[in-house]
């Protein structure tokens, strides 16, 4: 006999009914919520090339001298991820172009906080302590910097530094590696031949600028 008319046969049925779809309702539920994870964990795991991107066109921008657009790049840079030292480094020194040599020095300060080793913060850092007057303050973070990994920046920036100070001898030392890891430096060799002047070696600063010359017409 069918159970087509029996009435328990309906009631199984029907239960069976509403379990089956509450399964299915589970299921869908299931893979909908697997889906939004996978897409936001997707995303998080794409922050740091979309910070990258960022960086990359704000350091475009501040080739092309567009200052404000570079730093409100490195602002969406470090809004994807805080802690980005360099994308600091960059807005610091799209701000400092922009003569805003107080929030520049704090984005310095924020990027050292950052990563302590990252050496071309601390450079610089140092100019705008210098640019204060704080000379001793720069001394510091040139010779921190040159610690982390020497640089022809570096060197130059601390005996520029060392030159205002009044110490040329210290100058034209810095002066010496800077060039022995950047011989095509025509600044360096003017701010050498300067220092060596001030030294009473006129011989030698006179070779600096004609040197300087020569890489200024050749580069």
């Amino acid at each position: 006999m069918g159970c087509r008319q029996a009435p328990a046969c309906s009631t199984a049925r029907r239960r069976l009914n509403r379990a089956q779809r509450r399964l299915i309702r589970g299921t869908v539920l299931v893979i909908v919520l697997g889906l939004s994870a996978w897409g936001v964990f997707a995303f998080i795991a794409a922050a740091p090339e979309r910070a990258f991107d960022h960086y990359q066109q704000g350091m475009s921008l501040i080739s092309a001298g567009d200052f404000k657009d570079a730093a409100a790049q490195f602002t969406k840079a470090l809004a994807i991820m805080p802690g980005y030292a360099d994308a600091y480094v960059g807005r610091g020194k799209a701000l400092q172009a922009m003569g805003q040599s107080d929030s520049a020095a704090g984005d310095f300060e924020r990027a050292m906080a950052a990563n302590p080793n990252l050496n071309v913060a601390y450079t610089s850092h140092g100019e705008i302590q210098r640019s204060r007057g704080d000379s001793q303050a720069a001394l510091a973070d040139f010779t921190r910097s040159i610690q982390l990994r020497p640089t022809p920046d570096a060197y130059y920036q601390r005996g520029l530094t060392y030159q205002m100070l009044g110490r040329p001898g210290k100058a034209v030392a810095d002066y010496d590696q800077a060039i022995l890891l950047d011989r095509v430096a025509p600044g360096v060799y003017r701010a050498r031949a300067k220092a060596k002047r001030d030294l009473g070696d006129l011989a030698g600063a006179q070779e600096d600028d004609e040197t300087a010359e020569h890489a200024e017409r050749t580069k």
